[in-house]
């Protein structure tokens, strides 16, 4: 089945510089689609709309209705490395803050980015995060200083980024050596190829293709773990977590 979403309406809404170049954006996105190629991230105009819609339902949604439990177990390999739980974290994509509630309270930063301004409300109220940031998770991670973080973490946020040949590279100028890079994926069956862009809106990424971009980043290490994401029109979604270690 085609990926055909439909394009948003912006009829009556007076657009500034920044909202005709994201509409630009979105637009070209869907010209993509319509030619039958697979565009290599999405517009995070796009993005961010999206969630912020779904910022208030998000949590009872995800959680109870689709069983989304990929933060718990990130939660726990990231706790496992370090069981004093003395860390400085970069939650990339930190939505309501499902993570950081897992993770609790950290002898050190948990900073959380998220493109959704309403997700980012949902999270402040935990008051477990030092720090919450809009932005996109490239442009974060290039202004970050090296070696800042520990660990980095993205749970369920990839697969709406798509190509991850620049980002992958930034989180690992981003952490200090021994830190680690944990992010999860849907698994692409061979016959979709390294990227593929599905039905639901979301990528699929191959193991294979992971494994390339996190040893071309000169990480030393990467392994994967089997895990259900969520529950899609009641069936289980195939997804992988990866851990990449910098020595």
């Amino acid at each position: 089945m085609p990926f055909r979403p439909e394009l948003p309406c912006y009829i009556g809404r007076r657009m500034t510089d920044r909202a005709d170049s994201a509409n630009d954006a979105v637009v070209r996105f869907h010209e993509a689609l319509a030619r039958g190629e697979t565009p290599p991230t999405q517009p995070a105009a796009r993005v961010a709309d999206l969630f912020d819609e779904l910022a208030e339902r998000f949590e009872k949604h995800l959680v109870g209705r689709l069983q989304y439990r990929v933060p718990h177990r990130v939660a726990d390999l990231v706790l496992a490395r370090h069981p004093d739980r003395r860390l400085d974290l970069l939650d990339i994509g930190c939505g309501t803050g499902l993570l950081g509630a897992c993770l609790s309270r950290l002898d050190g930063d948990l900073v959380g980015v998220d493109l959704s301004a309403r997700m980012l409300d949902q999270a402040m109220p935990l008051g477990i995060y030092s720090e919450l940031r809009q932005g996109d998770a490239l442009a974060e991670l290039r202004v970050t200083p090296t070696g800042r973080y520990d660990c980095i973490a993205a749970c369920d946020v990839f697969i709406y980024v798509g190509d991850l040949s620049e980002l992958i590279p930034a989180a690992f100028r981003a952490l200090r050596p021994g830190g680690t890079l944990i992010f999860s994926c849907e698994e692409a069956q061979a016959a979709e190829g390294e990227l593929q862009l599905r039905a639901s809106g979301r990528y699929a990424h191959s193991r294979a293709s992971i494994a390339s971009l996190c040893r071309n980043a000169c990480f030393a290490d990467c392994r994967f773990e089997d895990i259900v994401l969520r529950l899609e029109a009641d069936s289980p979604i195939a997804g992988y977590i990866a851990v990449a270690d910098k020595r």
